[in-house]
């Protein structure tokens, strides 16, 4: 599929709430009167649909529905992210989840604009990231700040010893290979692995992995 390059440009809308539609249709038009909204959906899952059969230079939307959780949606855009390179997308979210938020910022196609910006100001970050130039609003920027410092402090905790360990853990070793490529005890690892978890506050193997996915 080839997204259309003319002067006029095409628009696929996503959010659940229909007033909040009619919202950023006006907004958009107030913004560039040449957009054409050809495309407007309550749910990630018809906009996915609708973009196979309808070409569109923008899509605006919402991370998440009445029909998608915030990872469902997060997987729909980000399909839609490799699907379509050179669709300019624009998130316009009230999610304030720092970990959710950074598996976009990655995606140079994806601008994260924050509601709850001041009025002109969201105006100002529409109108850039619809020139094409990439938009990440004071608000999104703080949660991922946010996230950053509180990565740093829970590194801090943990001993260089134990950070070894998870490292290896993280790149596919067991505890028998750790303890063979450092020459210790698998006990002596365990013990490092367990008190690692302890300081993160993590109790099954799968947090431990979902939160240094996180760190990393």
């Amino acid at each position: 599929m080839h997204h259309t390059h003319t002067s006029t440009r095409a628009v696929a809308l996503m959010d659940s709430q229909p007033l909040t539609l009619s919202g950023l249709s006006s907004l958009i038009k107030s913004i560039d009167s040449g957009c054409d909204i050809r495309v407007k959906e309550t749910c990630l899952e018809k906009i996915s649909e609708a973009l196979m059969y309808q070409s569109v230079d923008i899509l605006v939307t919402d991370l998440q529905s009445a029909q998608e959780n915030l990872h469902q949606g997060l997987d729909i855009l980000l399909n839609l992210s490799e699907q379509f390179p050179r669709l300019n997308m624009v998130v316009y979210t009230l999610c304030h989840n720092g970990n959710e938020l950074r598996k976009l910022v990655n995606q140079r196609n994806i601008s994260l604009i924050a509601r709850g910006e001041s009025l002109s100001d969201t105006e100002d970050y529409f109108r850039q990231a619809f020139a094409r130039k990439r938009v990440l609003s004071p608000r999104i920027c703080c949660d991922l700040v946010r996230l950053t410092e509180q990565n740093i402090q829970v590194s801090a905790r943990i001993t260089r010893s134990e950070t070894e360990v998870l490292r290896h853990l993280y790149n596919g070793m067991d505890l028998r290979e750790i303890a063979q490529a450092k020459q210790l005890s698998i006990k002596t690892i365990s013990a490092h692995k367990c008190n690692a978890m302890r300081k993160l506050g993590v109790k099954t193997d799968s947090e431990l992995f979902l939160m240094l996915k996180n760190m990393c």
